[in-house]
């Protein structure tokens, strides 16, 4: 005798394979919310002291880049832990592990091989400056051709300027030092930010009419994150990007 087939059994069953069948779509189209790790501790950012970008005393930390990473981690709510270290340090520990990212910096292929650089959110330019009384002509190719140039270590700077074959004959750790190389007349000519210029011609007393400035390019900053941190949270920096445009720091001077 033939079995009868109930219905409801019949319909139970369709249910649960078009459920599963769904469930398997969304999974395979929509695998960063499937998968999303969460943030449960309190990231780690490594950085040096870099005014008017990056400032500490007196347990406050303030700078346009401050600023511009805590919009960011707020509109995420995110903890987080900025660490105030040498900048060789705060680069190294980032590719060893021990920090979760470092900032604020540009894009370059050794920072690449061991981290990854978040969108660009914070202005940079890079500019020329020689003394006003140099005799070098004031065109890019002149100062590539004559110049004796100064540079700070472990910087992007000093990576680009050696990168593209100019002549860099003192390395230092501060922009301050790299003016008095320039006045002393032991350099000829500083590849700097331009904030980080003003500054240090600020503390220094001296107008910028003193340097004849030639513009060189714009670099902007972001964060690098590790990718030994961005292995166990792989969608965090998808997440940060979503908010460096809203907070974005530019100067109009």
């Amino acid at each position: 005798m033939r079995k009868t087939q109930h219905p409801e059994r019949m319909y139970s069953g369709g249910l649960c394979f078009t459920f599963m069948l769904l469930l398997h779509i969304y999974c395979l189209f929509f695998p960063q919310h499937s998968l999303a790790s969460e943030i449960d501790k309190v990231i780690t950012i490594s950085t040096q002291e870099w005014p008017p970008y990056q400032n500490e005393s007196s347990f406050a930390q303030t700078g346009f880049a401050i600023t511009a990473l805590k919009c960011v981690m707020k509109r995420m709510k995110q903890k987080y832990r900025v660490i105030f270290i040498p900048w060789g340090r705060a680069q190294n520990g980032v590719a060893q592990g021990k920090y979760d990212g470092f900032f604020s910096a540009s894009q370059n292929n050794i920072r690449d091989s061991y981290a990854v650089h978040s969108k660009t959110f914070i202005e940079q330019e890079w500019n020329f400056y020689l003394l006003k009384e140099s005799s070098i002509p004031h065109t890019k190719q002149a100062i590539k051709q004559q110049a004796q140039f100064g540079s700070r270590k472990y910087a992007n700077t000093t990576h680009w300027l050696l990168q593209h074959d100019y002549n860099v004959i003192h390395e230092t750790t501060r922009v301050d030092e790299l003016i008095k190389l320039l006045l002393a007349g032991k350099i000829d000519g500083i590849m700097e930010n331009k904030l980080l210029f003003r500054d240090a011609i600020n503390r220094a007393h001296m107008p910028i009419s003193d340097f004849v400035v030639v513009p060189n390019i714009d670099k902007p900053l972001g964060v690098y994150f590790g990718k030994i941190f961005l292995k166990a949270y792989p969608d965090f920096l998808t997440q940060f990007n979503q908010h460096t445009d809203v907070c974005r720091f530019t100067t109009d001077d």
